[in-house]
């Protein structure tokens, strides 16, 4: 079982990478877990081999766009169907994109989108927020307290 977090950009904000290297030691105690950035240009929408990149990093996975037109989740229903996936398809792989999002053409080939919040969030905060969703999902499902 492998969950990933691909970001179609770069987090340079050492804040922020702090904070995404505590959430990664965090999953990694519940479920084999990776992060990854791909570089793209963060001026423009995405060229057709960054999504070929994108969509060959969650090969043979069940792939998650995050997307403002996607479904939202309580924390506990997310952790439910998160639950439900991972023991059905073993390996998920969540999207963010950049600035221009994912493109339709990729949104087409995922086998779901979720949106984090009706609200347009920059990538690096969906980033955290999506980490932290994540993060309590497993505790909810392992019964941990972090969630109450």
């Amino acid at each position: 079982m492998k969950l990933t977090i691909v970001l179609a950009g770069k987090v340079k904000d050492n804040d922020y990478q702090r904070i995404i290297n505590d959430y990664a030691t965090r999953l990694n105690s519940f479920v084999n877990f990776e992060f990854r950035e791909l570089k793209v240009a963060e001026d423009l929408p995405l060229k057709d081999k960054e999504i070929v990149k994108l969509f060959e990093l969650g090969k043979d996975s069940f792939k998650i766009a995050m997307d403002l037109e996607g479904e939202s989740y309580t924390s506990e229903s997310f952790a439910n169907f998160l639950n439900e996936t991972l023991n059905i398809k073993k390996n998920v792989v969540f999207y963010i994109g950049g600035a221009f999002g994912l493109g339709k053409q990729f949104l087409s080939r995922c086998d779901k989108l979720i949106s984090l919040s009706r609200m347009t969030m920059a990538h690096k905060v969906a980033l955290l927020v999506l980490f932290e969703q994540i993060y309590r999902a497993f505790t909810i499902i392992s019964g941990h307290p972090y969630h109450k």
